[in-house]
């Protein structure tokens, strides 16, 4: 569902950008410590997502990033991301949506994950490095700094406003929601329509595992 995973794209890349400059090892589980507060956990339902909806509420669970640590136990803070947007289910199986996207997240990186191929760097030279991805022609970013903080290194990244628009056609199986863009593989998620009330879950490819409450999520409200 593109319409859907952009909505946390910029957040992700930006953590793969960060992670790449700091590298970190996994710890002997193999196991993540991402930091923040939970959603909580969403029941899919299934139901009728016909209709316009206008999004009121998004939720990025810590728990998404798991596997962009990389063992390195940043703390990661996407609460002041914004998310907005409108999501129209048409009875001809056709769906448009336009989801905008800005403000800051915040990483917290220990003094271990300041590393790059085992050779140590600096929190100083870690912000020049996203100062310098930040102002990459394809970067979303409006600015990255990062700044000691005790032992730690602090790092925010702003991200500019970003709409974007998808079309295409729409189906149900169950609590399991289909997406297809002319031209894209086709992406599902994990829904809850009730009343006014509809629940996205973020997606997945066509084929993995979609089932399950719903973690990180999009929610709307009929309009």
């Amino acid at each position: 569902m593109k319409w859907v995973s952009r909505a946390c794209s910029a957040v992700i890349v930006t953590s793969l950008l960060a992670l790449s400059a700091c590298g970190g090892s996994v710890d002997d589980e193999g196991k993540s410590k991402e930091e923040g507060p939970s959603c909580g956990l969403v029941a899919a339902c299934g139901g009728d997502p016909t209709g316009t909806w206008t999004m009121d509420e998004a939720c990025l669970d810590p728990s998404m990033f798991e596997d962009l640590d990389e063992g390195c136990d940043a703390e990661i803070d996407v609460s002041g991301m914004v998310v907005s947007g409108r999501a129209e289910f048409r009875a001809d199986t056709t769906y448009v949506t336009t989801i905008t996207q800005q403000g800051p997240i915040k990483v917290v990186y220990p003094a271990a994950c300041l590393a790059a191929e085992d050779i140590p760097i600096t929190c100083a030279q870690l912000s020049v490095k996203m100062q310098r991805a930040a102002a990459g022609k394809e970067s979303p970013l409006t600015s990255a700094e990062c700044a000691q903080a005790g032992a730690d290194c602090a790092c925010t990244f702003v991200f500019g406003r970003d709409t974007t628009t998808s079309m295409g056609t729409w189906s149900v199986s169950g609590s399991i929601l289909t997406v297809e863009s002319e031209g894209e593989e086709p992406d599902v998620a994990p829904f809850c329509a009730q009343g006014s009330s509809l629940t996205m879950g973020m997606p997945t490819s066509a084929g993995e595992n979609a089932s399950g409450p719903i973690k990180s999520y999009l929610k709307f409200t009929k309009e």
